[in-house]
């Protein structure tokens, strides 16, 4: 995998400028969102660094980036050969499209022809360096080589080691304007990530002590940044991103994502909202494998050690304590912990979540097997 560069600090503005300069980057695309490019003050910053050289600002309206978008965004590039740099500033979704836009900037396949072919092994990201700079503390984009993309609210990801970002600058500043209600999300997001990685069947030493900080610095520190918008918890909550993104990119995500992405995209429920909610039940469903149904090579007692030690990451001395915890912490940041107060309200929604959300290949990450009558269960 490709050595990636990282700064994390506020004077992390001058560091993009050096990076420019280092590869005498003059034609720039830039990719970012809309209000909070402004808000968050990077629009302000950026400018005098990109003041001499040719640059196209595209706008990355969706949330959750679509085929269609993507393929928007590339159809209003000419002269792709022409660019030199591709600058990502904003939230997971921003740095996704971003990452996107170079994996297919001059792929033979369009993405939607990509997304329809069962081999996948022929994407050729454009050779071009992507300087990713998150303004929002919770997907991590800016640490994988992973980029998520929706076809008819499916959910798909488009995974090669050339979309991992050549240089991530992580600006705790930029945090500051994110509205409540999204850095509470984005906050669990980066929690969640910790949490999964470190039971996901995938985990090494590396990865489990990635997730371990981001646990630990997203648990002690999320409120004061939602809530207070504390400039100290605002720092922890960006390296606490950082730290699960390369977790994650690591081991995977599990459950709880991959039952997550119908819940937003036909219930219009925050992604870190609905992944939060999840792990908390997961914690729970976890807790119960057996020799029977767990998918972990290291065995039952290895994952519910694990398990034991994500307890008390949480303050918990059991998981169903737990579980508890990661609920309270939820509700004391706004967020809905039922399905019901989310929109969930029969029977009929839970399938759509279970038809759309189960699929043996998304969900074999997770240290017990998941069937689609246990998370039928799981939803109660």
């Amino acid at each position: 995998m490709p050595e990636q560069q990282h700064y994390h600090g506020d004077d992390g503005w001058a560091k993009v400028a050096e990076y420019l300069d280092a590869i005498s980057a003059d034609r720039i695309l830039l990719v970012t969102g809309n209000r909070m490019y402004c808000a968050s003050g990077a629009e302000q910053a950026l400018e005098p660094i990109l003041s001499n050289k040719e640059v196209t600002h595209l706008s990355c309206c969706h949330t959750n980036p679509r085929v269609e978008d993507i393929t928007a965004l590339l159809d209003q590039i000419d002269h792709k050969e022409s660019y030199q740099a591709i600058i990502a500033v904003g939230g997971g979704s921003v740095i996704d499209a971003a990452k996107l836009m170079k994996a297919f900037w001059s792929n033979p396949l369009s993405l939607d022809d990509y997304l329809g072919c069962e081999d996948h092994s022929d994407l050729l990201p454009a050779p071009l360096p992507l300087i990713a700079m998150p303004s929002t503390a919770g997907s991590g984009s800016e640490a994988t080589r992973f980029a998520v993309v929706y076809k008819n609210k499916e959910k798909y990801s488009v995974e090669h080691d050339e979309l991992l970002p050549t240089f991530s600058v992580v600006i705790p500043s930029l945090l500051k304007s994110v509205p409540s209600h999204t850095a509470a999300a984005s906050g669990m997001d980066a929690l969640c990530q910790g949490i999964e990685s470190y039971w996901s069947i995938h985990s090494t030493d590396e990865s489990r002590q990635l997730a371990k900080g981001a646990i630990e610095l997203a648990w002690n520190w999320i409120e004061s940044a939602v809530i207070d918008h504390d400039p100290v918890a605002l720092e922890h909550m960006a390296e606490a991103s950082h730290l699960a993104g390369r977790a994650i990119n690591i081991t995977k995500t599990t459950a709880p994502h991959a039952v997550s992405y119908p819940m937003t995209s036909h219930f219009g429920i925050t992604h870190g909202h609905a992944v939060g909610l999840l792990t908390a039940r997961f914690l729970d469903f976890n807790q119960k494998v057996t020799e029977e149904d767990c998918l972990d090579n290291r065995g039952v007692d290895w994952v519910k050690g694990r398990l034991r030690e994500i307890s008390c990451k949480l303050g918990a001395s059991e998981t169903e304590e737990a579980s508890d915890s990661l609920l309270a912490k939820m509700r004391n940041l706004g967020l809905a912990t039922t399905l019901p107060a989310l929109g969930i309200k029969t029977q009929d929604d839970v399938e759509i979540i279970i038809q759309n959300g189960f699929d043996p290949a998304r969900v074999k990450n997770n240290p017990r097997a998941v069937s689609e009558s246990a998370l039928r269960k799981t939803m109660e």
